[in-house]
């Protein structure tokens, strides 16, 4: 009979070596975009990422003079702005009533 601390630890080297994947991953996707690609991306004018860098509605990175912006993060941002249809709200309220 094979040793139930062993497989234990097996499990977690496998778990580790999945999580050390993602991480990989997510380093890679990190894709930097420049500011007018900002803009074309979210089909604004640069001047009005400019002023939302200015008051820091925006996530980026300033590097000397230059701003640079995540594509991630700017999915993010997008998102945190994100309404919820009637649909969505109703499947959410039923989840809760539910206890799930």
């Amino acid at each position: 009979m094979e040793n139930p601390f062993e497989i234990i630890m097996n499990r977690l080297d496998e778990i580790e070596v999945l999580i050390n994947k993602i991480k990989v991953n997510e380093i890679e996707k990190k894709e930097l975009l420049t500011i007018k690609e900002v803009a074309d991306f979210l089909k604004l004018t640069v001047p009005t990422i400019y002023g939302y860098t200015h008051r820091n509605l925006i996530p980026y990175i300033k590097k000397g003079r230059k701003l640079y912006f995540y594509k991630n993060e700017i999915e993010e941002w997008l998102m945190e702005g994100k309404k919820s249809s009637t649909r969505e709200l109703n499947i959410r309220v039923n989840k809760y009533l539910m206890g799930i």
